[in-house]
C-alpha cells in the first residue's frame, strides 16, 4: 500500500534535488518504498497519520544525511555532492558565455577595422581565449570547491515544515535568472576588458566620420573594478543556482551582493571618465538636429545617467527578490 502525501513528496524532492539527473529517479522509487515499508511496520493494519509519517522521516535522516549516504567520497574529492552537478552546470554556462563573447568582440573587431591583420588578430584572440577560460575554469572550480568544503550547506531546515515545496510549472525557479545573470556578467567583462576598442570602432556621428566616445584608457586603468563586479555577480549567480528556491539565506545573499555592486558602479564612474558625454552631444548634433535641454543634459552626463539606471536595475533586483521569497514562504 504507498502512504504518499505531500510531506513524503516534499522528503523525496529534497533529497533527490541534490543528486545527480540519472540517480534521481531509482533514489526516489527506493525512498518511496522504504517509507512504505517504515509505515507498514509502525502502524500495522491502521492507517498511517500524519505524526507517524513524521516520525518516519525523522528516523530516516535529514535530507542532507540522505544525500550523504547516496553519493561516494562525500568529502573525499575538490567539489563533492551535493555540490558538483551545479558546478558543471555553472561551469559549462561560464566557459561558453567566455567563449561567446570573446568570439563575438573579436569578429566585431576585425569587421569595423579596430585591430591589425587577420593572421596577428587571430593568434592574439587565441591567446586570449585561453586566458580566459584558464582564468574562468579556475575561479568557478575555487568558488564551488568553497560552497563545497568550508560549510556553505544547501539547505537549512530546523523541522519537516522546512523541506523545499514541489516546484510545479506555475512556481517560479531560480535556475533561468541565474542562468540570464552569469551570461550578462560574462559577457559584459569579456567585451569591455578584452576589446575595448570595439565599442569605438562601431561609433560614427551622423555625417558618417566616426569618434571615440569611450576612453579606452580609463576602462583598462580600471579593469579590476570591471573584474571585481563580474567575480561578485556570477557567485551570487552561482549561489542562486545552488540554494535551487527562493529562500530567506538566499534573500540576504542577494541584497548584500545588489548593495556591494551598487557600491562598486558607483565608486567606477564616480572615479573613472569612461564614457565622453561631450562627444555625444557633439555626434547627435552633427546631423543638423536641435538638441533640446533635457536630452543635452542627459548626454552631457551620461555617466550619471547610466550609474542612475544601473542602481535602478539593482533595487528592483532586491525588491523582486523580496516579492519573491516572501510569495515562496506563503505557497
Amino acid at each position: 500500500m504507498a502512504h504518499d502525501n505531500d510531506l513524503i513528496e516534499r522528503y523525496l524532492y529534497a533529497v533527490t534535488r541534490r543528486l545527480p539527473a540519472g540517480q534521481r529517479a531509482d533514489v526516489a522509487d527506493e525512498l518511496r518504498t522504504l517509507i512504505s515499508d517504515m509505515l507498514d511496520e509502525r502502524c500495522g493494519t491502521l492507517p498511517p497519520t500524519a505524526k507517524d509519517v513524521r516520525v518516519v522521516l525523522t528516523e530516516l535522516g535529514t535530507p542532507g544525511e540522505m544525500v550523504r549516504k547516496y553519493t561516494d567520497g562525500e568529502g573525499k574529492c575538490l567539489i563533492g555532492q551535493p555540490y558538483y552537478s551545479q558546478y558543471l552546470f555553472v561551469l559549462k554556462i561560464v566557459l561558453a558565455c567566455t567563449t561567446g563573447g570573446i568570439a563575438v568582440a573579436g569578429v566585431l573587431s576585425l569587421a569595423s577595422g579596430a585591430s591589425g591583420g587577420v593572421l596577428i588578430e587571430g593568434l592574439g584572440w587565441l591567446g586570449t581565449l585561453v586566458t580566459a577560460l584558464a582564468f574562468a575554469f579556475s575561479f568557478v572550480t575555487v568558488l564551488f570547491a568553497v560552497f563545497s568544503h568550508k560549510g556553505v550547506e544547501v539547505e537549512v531546515m530546523g523541522s519537516l515544515d522546512d523541506l523545499p515545496p514541489v516546484p510545479r510549472e506555475t512556481k517560479a525557479s531560480t535556475r533561468g535568472d541565474a542562468v540570464a545573470g552569469i551570461v550578462f556578467s560574462v559577457v559584459f567583462a569579456a567585451v569591455f576588458l578584452l576589446f575595448p576598442d570595439v565599442l569605438n570602432a562601431l561609433s560614427h556621428r551622423g555625417d558618417g566620420v566616426p569618434f571615440n566616445p569611450f576612453d579606452v584608457e580609463a576602462i583598462r586603468a580600471s579593469a579590476w573594478v570591471i573584474i571585481a563586479w563580474t567575480l561578485l555577480c556570477v557567485a551570487g549567480e552561482s549561489f542562486k543556482l545552488v540554494e535551487g528556491r527562493y529562500s530567506m539565506r538566499l534573500l540576504a545573499v542577494t541584497l548584500v551582493v545588489d548593495v556591494v555592486a551598487a557600491a562598486l558602479v558607483v565608486f567606477w564612474l564616480s572615479n573613472y571618465q569612461i564614457i565622453d558625454g561631450q562627444a555625444l552631444v557633439g555626434a547627435l548634433e552633427s546631423t543638423g538636429d536641435d538638441v533640446g535641454g533635457t536630452v543635452r543634459w542627459v548626454l552631457a552626463n551620461v555617466q550619471t545617467a547610466f550609474c542612475g539606471l544601473v542602481l535602478l536595475a539593482l533595487a528592483i533586483d532586491a525588491i523582486d527578490a523580496t516579492v519573491r521569497t516572501l510569495k515562496a514562504r506563503h505557497s
